[in-house]
């Protein structure tokens, strides 16, 4: 009897679900929320965490990425779901996991240390550090054995000789540090823009003249360079950088990056002939890549550099425009997704022949296969124009205006349906610098179509809600505090939207916030800027000018932000800091391009 009593409760208690205290269910960030029943004890990055770190004498280990990362939802799946791997995180570590686009600057901080150790970095990102919060080895995407295996030796180093590898991690860090504050030092009196030849001759030599863009492998827009150097050459006026600047341009609008049936850019593409996109689609890409747009159409009088920024500014409003629980908001959602709701990556812009044949006329099916090279035999394929709208008119035996619109009622058909039939999933957190930068965009292109203004009026007056009166949010449903990038950009947003368009209160706010950022984040004794309040990390790098990442640097929107207010101490500071270079800006242009070209563009303001 004692026997089957037993039993029984045995078998009760094995039917209860474990409790594992894990607070991310249910957070703001999809990215978080998607590791909400995780069987891993997940905490969020702070001084709670850390603080558990140090009394329990455990290493702690940070996991960053992003909702559309496809890796990262690789590592989910094999990693984060497993049982086994949560077992021994639980048992022998902190864990916490970061959304990179609301701790911009601790994954800053991560992809430094990591790229300076193993050579590379990206996402997911995976990095084991000391309870004093120095790094100690780090890594990208891990397969689930080889990450369970150096869960396991790692955790028996660390109880033989956690000592040892404090000492070790850090002196590892004081010597990265060092290394890198070599490179920000002043170097002999100069101003940033005498460094614009040579960030040309540096963008030039990486360039790809035969097929666009920069590097030799997989293709990013890479909008700080490629602006920078249109920019620069507008005065040089050089033949072969004309030439491969129209070049990028012209295959970053028509192959893979960008979206032919409903616009937008992705991300990037993992070839170097632009055909086969990462298929998730940033705020920030498809504000940046407008700008440039509408530069290249004034620089070179071209009206379908214009008609492909304004399309994209129109994907905007129609694909990633954000809501709230009161209905919609005025800001944009952060990105779309690289695999859609069936795991499957493109799996939401792919198309078959079937597929054709199932939605279209046979008319249509005819143009879309050899507008497309879609055919009977063809796998799931992303469609993209294999000729000129000419030659196309040609096969087809008709006229350009009458294939353009056949073109144009296909897309919209397909469009419809892809929204009836298909879903990708939607990171719906609201970034303020990331709309910040989209409003920039919206200033420029509601000067050519006023469709386009009642939207940009919606997303100011989001920013401006952003904003309570003593600091600016990091995003509509954080309360942390916006960094030095959250500042500048909203500033410079708010700026152009009250230039273009009178909105006094936009103006005001602006220039208040750009005052701001000059007093939170920049030092007068030293001339550093700090990106972030309250960083909890032991002191990084002390900065003299900072990088682009894929969007301009934080330094540069603040400084564009200062001469557009128009205040003589806001200019009088952005002149100061463009005053000087440093050995990093010299011996690395290429890092610093929207730095240098606006050094260029205000030098004699």
């Amino acid at each position: 009897m004692k026997k089957t009593i037993f039993a029984f409760l045995v078998s009760v208690l094995l039917a209860i679900p474990v409790s594992y205290s894990n607070n991310l269910k249910d957070h703001a960030s999809p990215y978080l929320a998607m590791h909400g029943n995780d069987p891993i004890e997940w905490m969020e990055w702070g001084d709670e965490a850390l603080q558990k770190a140090r009394k329990e004498n455990k290493l702690i280990f940070v996991s960053v990425g992003y909702y559309a990362c496809h890796w990262c939802h690789v590592m989910h799946r094999e990693s984060f779901s497993n049982k086994e791997i949560a077992d021994k995180l639980n048992k022998n570590y902190i864990s916490i996991k970061v959304d990179r686009e609301l701790n911009p600057i601790l994954d800053k901080r991560l992809i430094e240390f990591v790229s300076a150790t193993l050579g590379q970095a990206g996402w997911p990102l995976n990095v084991f550090i000391t309870p004093d919060g120095d790094p100690l080895v780090g890594a990208t995407y891990i397969p689930q054995k080889a990450f369970s295996s150096a869960l396991t030796d790692l955790a028996q180093q660390w109880s033989k000789n956690s000592k040892a590898m404090s000492a070790d991690a850090k002196a590892l860090n004081g010597k990265l540090k060092f290394a890198l504050n070599g490179q920000e030092v002043r170097g002999k009196k100069k101003h940033i823009a005498d460094n614009s030849n040579a960030f040309m001759s540096d963008v030039m030599a990486t360039a790809d003249t035969l097929q666009g863009g920069l590097g030799e492998k997989m293709k990013f827009p890479s909008s700080p360079q490629i602006h920078a150097l249109l920019t620069l050459n507008k005065a040089r006026k050089k033949a072969e950088v004309d030439e491969f600047i129209k070049l990028t341009l012209d295959v970053m609008s028509q192959k893979g990056l960008h979206d032919e049936l409903s616009g937008g850019f992705y991300r990037y593409t993992v070839d170097q002939g632009w055909n086969t996109p990462h298929y998730e689609k940033m705020l920030y890409n498809n504000a940046l890549l407008p700008l440039l747009y509408f530069d290249a159409a004034d620089q070179y009088n071209n009206e379908g550099y214009r008609k492909t920024a304004l399309e994209t500014l129109h994907f905007l409003t129609s694909a990633m425009q954000g809501k709230t629980r009161k209905g919609t908001s005025g800001a944009f959602i952060a990105s779309l997704s690289a695999v859609d709701d069936k795991d499957v990556e493109g799996g939401y812009y792919l198309w078959s022949y079937h597929d054709l044949k199932k939605i279209l006329s046979p008319e249509e099916v005819k143009l879309a296969t050899i507008a497309w090279g879609i055919n009977p035999s063809s796998e799931d394929t992303l469609p993209m124009m294999q000729m000129t709208l000419v030659e196309l008119a040609k096969k087809m035996k008709s006229d350009e205006g009458k294939v353009l619109e056949q073109l144009k009622l296909l897309k919209n058909k397909l469009t419809q349906y892809r929204a009836k039939t298909r879903k990708v999933p939607r990171d719906h957190k609201l970034l303020t610098a990331w709309n910040g930068l989209a409003l920039v965009a919206f200033a420029k292109g509601s000067q050519y179509d006023k469709r386009l203004k009642p939207h940009g009026q919606a997303l100011a007056d989001f920013l401006k809600s952003m904003w309570d009166g003593k600091q600016l949010r990091r995003s509509a449903s954080s309360q942390k505090v916006g960094t030095l990038n959250d500042y500048a950009a909203t500033a410079w947003g708010l700026l152009s939207w009250g230039q273009a368009t009178g909105d006094v209160a936009a103006k005001k706010l602006g220039a208040k916030l750009a005052n701001d950022a000059w007093n939170k984040f920049y030092s007068n004794n030293n001339g550093t800027w700090l990106e972030a309040e309250g960083q909890l990390l032991p002191e990084g790098t002390q900065t003299l000018h900072i990088t682009d990442e894929p969007y301009p640097s934080a330094e540069t929107l603040l400084i564009r932000a200062s001469f557009l207010a128009g205040t003589t101490a806001l200019k009088e500071k952005a002149k100061k800091v463009l005053s000087f270079s440093s050995k990093s800006i010299e011996s690395n242009p290429y890092s610093y391009a929207s730095l240098i070209a606006t050094a260029e563009k205000y030098r004699d303001e």
